[in-house]
């Protein structure tokens, strides 16, 4: 949590993956974030064609697909972040993993730090939510804190989510990740490389305003 924190704001630049049930993007992704939970998403085809642009304030969120002319309007839900960006996260969520932290279960979830068989060094901090229905683990680095693995896990049958760290850089006095990639088990992944990672740095915050061009067609989000 503490991690998360320090990070105010981000400017990611590199390649993306998106991949859902309904087709796959690839392209290269200028992505940028405040604290706690807006959001802005560019993602570039080939000779820098613009493809997709998802803007969300926190609450609200638009989405340009310039392949189909189109664009969307409406509540930034989970459901509807995960059909452009390829995993049923809600803006704060996302801005957590952007950040190098995975979203973490609330208490009153039961946590407790044991070693990991990940390798020397490291520890696995397992959370499990009053009933035991949802476990949570996350290797991180006993010396820096970086997250390297996390995993959420349903025992009814619910939602998973699968995350790695990598490409690990020297940022705020600890290693910020330049790779992530997480997938959902629902035929659902998103990955990012990040050759550039830029970190509270001053970000306009008019750049996260929620509004469509005029001549666009406008498709409601429920």
């Amino acid at each position: 949590m503490a991690r998360q924190q320090a990070v105010r704001s981000l400017i990611l630049g590199g390649e993306v993956e998106l991949k859902a049930p309904q087709g796959a993007v690839n392209g290269d992704h200028l992505i940028m974030g405040l604290a706690p939970d807006r959001l802005r998403a560019e993602v570039l085809g080939p000779f820098g064609q613009p493809l997709l642009r998802v803007v969300t304030d926190g609450r609200r969120m638009a989405v340009l697909s310039y392949r189909e002319n189109r664009a969307y309007l409406g509540p930034a839900t989970r459901a509807n972040l995960a059909r452009f960006l390829g995993l049923a996260l809600s803006p704060g969520e996302i801005f957590a993993l952007l950040a190098g932290c995975p979203p973490l279960l609330p208490a009153p979830a039961g946590a407790e730090v044991v070693p990991s068989d990940s390798g020397a060094g490291q520890a696995l901090l397992r959370l499990v939510e009053p009933g035991g229905q949802v476990v949570q683990g996350v290797v991180f680095d006993l010396g820096d804190y970086a997250v390297e693995r996390a995993w959420l896990e349903s025992r009814g049958g619910g939602p998973s989510l699968e995350m790695s760290f990598g490409r690990f850089q020297a940022a705020l006095g600890s290693r910020y990740p330049g790779r992530l990639k997480a997938s959902d088990g629902q035929g659902r992944s998103l990955l990012l490389i990040s050759q550039e990672v830029k970190l509270n740095q001053k970000v306009d915050p008019a750049l996260f305003e929620v509004s469509i061009p005029p001549g666009l067609e406008v498709v409601e989000l429920r």
